[in-house]
């Protein structure tokens, strides 16, 4: 494992990795720009209440995708079912 530098917020971390450093980067990369989005909206009186509410909304937004994908995996077995169903 190797220690990969990386710039979240104005502030500098040593992340240890064990995958390239292009894809802990593009992952500090979302976080420093979602920090600032809520920053620029709610001007959070610290940078731990803005890393808090970031990673609430990356977690609204990663769930948000999941179900997305769920509901569709299920709309589409539902339509092949139908298919066979059909056929036999």
């Amino acid at each position: 494992m190797k220690s990969v530098a990386v710039q979240i917020f104005g502030s500098e971390y040593y992340v240890k990795a064990d995958r390239d450093d292009s894809h802990v980067r593009d992952i500090a990369g979302i976080v420093d720009r979602k920090m600032r989005e809520i920053d620029e909206q709610f001007r959070q009186p610290s940078s731990t209440r803005t890393a808090v509410l970031a990673c609430m909304n990356l977690i609204d937004e990663y769930s948000r995708a999941g179900q997305e994908e769920s509901r569709w995996v299920a709309a589409r077995l539902g339509a092949l079912t139908d298919r066979l169903e059909e056929v036999l």
